[in-house]
């Protein structure tokens, strides 16, 4: 070959290895070591190319320079604060938050159908990985006789116990779910094969009974919203009878076998209702007992917070004050920008989410609003920005969407 950019680009044989990296790193989500280096190799090589002299188009955007802004507020928040270790730490965690969004300024996805769709297709293989690993599990490894439909929709076999062969958590693993539900109603809208529909509307189904049986509160409430949106979406882009009787049938099935044999999650669901309401006087340390212990940081640092170091030490010792044991982050993204950056970060936070939701709507991409609203919703009961299943997702998908939903 040629020269070495000719190499890394396998022009000899017409592949583009940058793009095949993406294609790992939309597959990987859940393997987040794996995914880690593949998203290095993926700046690396791109980035390589560009100071080669590609010939690169830069396309930037008023909601590009917020991004920027937005993980700026990383670095501001150094200055005041005291734990320079743990905020350098940060900002080496959600530096994708920067390089993702210069990426797609720099380099353009000319197959997002084929991203979506090995997105969706790795969610589903993981999503039979975990039901075959549970059910040998169940026939196998089960000390409870009789082995009854009801004993394998108990907790014994769901909730973390249902994707205990890999390690990650079930908040995350239920947001890639709900996106990729959302990509396969917005491939229906695309069909016109009846069958083709039925089948896509069945795997829906199956990825939802799924977040059932992981007994994620949140992603069940939520997937439940966003299917209800997507099925008044799909009619609307048909407007077909046939595609009423789809949706209308899908949806009688699944209430149906929910409410029939899933009374393990929809009996968590209703008790975490009733310790919202009991707010201070549950008895569990819940996420309000969490949430009442750092308002008194809020409001001592409500203008520009505590910097990027030093939640996790001032809420540990707030913890401690309230008599709560749990050594975890605040669980709610809100809350954790105001505790970091005060009003200033949490109105940075919801104008880029807001600023997202705005585009979407004037674009009319469906896609983009319903991560968005995915992303939102999620932000309400974990810190999603904290662990690398989530910055990556979000850094990988957003301006990606943002720059299709430009262009569609």
């Amino acid at each position: 070959m040629s020269s070495f950019k000719d190499w890394i680009k396998l022009k000899t044989w017409g592949i583009d290895v940058v793009f095949l990296l993406l294609l790992g790193i939309a597959s990987s989500f859940i393997f987040d070591r794996l995914n880690a280096i593949l998203v290095f190799f993926l700046f690396f090589l791109h980035f390589f190319l560009v100071l080669k002299g590609e010939k690169i188009k830069f396309e930037t955007t008023p909601y590009f320079w917020g991004l920027i802004l937005f993980f700026s507020l990383n670095v501001f928040g150094l200055i005041y604060t005291e734990n320079l270790s743990r905020g350098f730490d940060i900002i080496g965690r959600q530096i994708s938050f920067l390089l993702f969004p210069l990426f797609y300024i720099t380099y353009k996805v000319r197959n997002i159908s084929l991203l979506l769709k090995i997105y969706c297709a790795a969610i589903f293989a993981l999503i039979i990985l975990f039901e075959v690993d549970i059910i040998y599990r169940f026939f196998f490894n089960s000390n409870t006789f009789p082995l009854t439909l009801d004993l394998f929709l108990s907790y014994r076999f769901t909730g973390v116990k249902l994707t205990e062969l890999l390690p990650i958590h079930n908040s995350y693993f239920a947001m890639y779910i709900m996106f990729s539900n959302v990509i396969i109603f917005h491939f229906i809208t695309k069909t016109k094969n009846s069958f083709t529909a039925i089948g896509l509307f069945l795997l829906i189904w199956l990825q939802s009974f799924f977040i059932l049986q992981m007994v994620a509160k949140t992603a069940i409430v939520l997937n439940a919203l966003i299917v209800a949106i997507s099925i008044i979406y799909v009619l609307t882009k048909h407007k077909g009878h046939k595609m009423l009787l789809i949706t209308s049938f899908s949806a009688i099935i699944m209430l149906s076998f929910t409410y029939a044999y899933l009374d393990y999650p929809i009996r968590r669901i209703s008790d975490r209702f009733v310790e919202l309401s009991e707010g201070e006087m549950a008895k569990r340390e819940t996420r309000i007992k969490l949430w009442n212990s750092a308002m008194p940081i809020v409001k001592d640092n409500y203008i520009l917070g505590v910097g990027t170091g030093d939640v996790e030490d001032l809420l540990h010792d707030a913890y401690q004050r309230s008599n709560i044991s749990s050594t975890s982050n605040i669980h709610n993204q809100y809350l954790d920008y105001s505790l970091r950056f005060g009003v200033v970060g949490l109105l940075f936070f919801l104008s880029i989410l807001g600023g997202a939701l705005v585009h979407a709507v004037k674009t009319g991409s469906y896609l983009y609003f319903c991560f968005t609203i995915i992303i939102m919703g999620c932000a309400l009961t974990e810190n999603i920005f904290s662990r690398q299943w989530g910055i990556i997702f979000y850094a990988f998908f957003n301006y990606l969407l943002f720059v299709f939903a430009k262009e569609h």
